[in-house]
């Protein structure tokens, strides 16, 4: 945890309509929106038509710094990147799913290699150091899967909408 923003917050007196908030009452606040738990998660899930139980959920991880620079050209196109890191091996697989981070789920593509995932793009475009982060995992796609759709449709690299269309095809972890 960096420290130095704690300290920050602490050296200041913050007031609102005349009132002193007490800084110790902003850090709980973040906590909150960045720590789901695992039932708010299923819950998210459910409410988009997932099967809760189903879904895995993998974390997140940082790459190394000299793996990070060849992996992401393009600023905060997540399924676009994800796609060509893919493409060019610099992943096993694209993984379609969920960003568990924040106080709402938010879709997202990552990347799979040598046994953990990877999220180059918000990794090389966040702001201080990378956090690991819980992701639910819906749909994990090889390069030759990915050409064979991509020849069938349009709509590439897939996201979640994507899922939602082929249905049938993902009954495992849809309703």
């Amino acid at each position: 945890m960096d420290y130095s923003v704690l300290n920050t917050v602490f050296s200041k007196t913050f007031t609102t309509n005349g009132r002193i908030i007490r800084p110790f009452l902003l850090i709980s606040a973040v906590l909150k929106v960045t720590q789901l738990s695992l039932e708010a998660i299923h819950q998210q899930l459910e409410e988009r038509n997932f099967i809760a139980e189903k879904v895995r959920i993998v974390t997140v991880e940082a790459m190394d710094p000299e793996v990070l620079a060849a992996c992401t050209t393009t600023e905060n196109e997540t399924f676009y990147n994800s796609y060509m890191n893919v493409i060019y091996c610099r992943g096993d697989r694209y993984v379609l799913g969920y960003r568990c981070n924040e106080a709402t789920i938010i879709d997202q593509a990552i990347i799979f290699k040598d046994g953990k995932y990877y999220d180059p793009t918000l990794q090389a475009n966040g702001e201080g150091e990378f956090k690991s982060y819980p992701f639910a995992v819906l749909a994990e796609f090889k390069v030759f899967d990915m050409m064979t759709h991509a020849k069938n449709n349009k709509d590439f690299p897939p996201d979640v909408d994507f899922l939602y269309t082929r249905k049938k095809h993902f009954k495992n972890v849809m309703r």
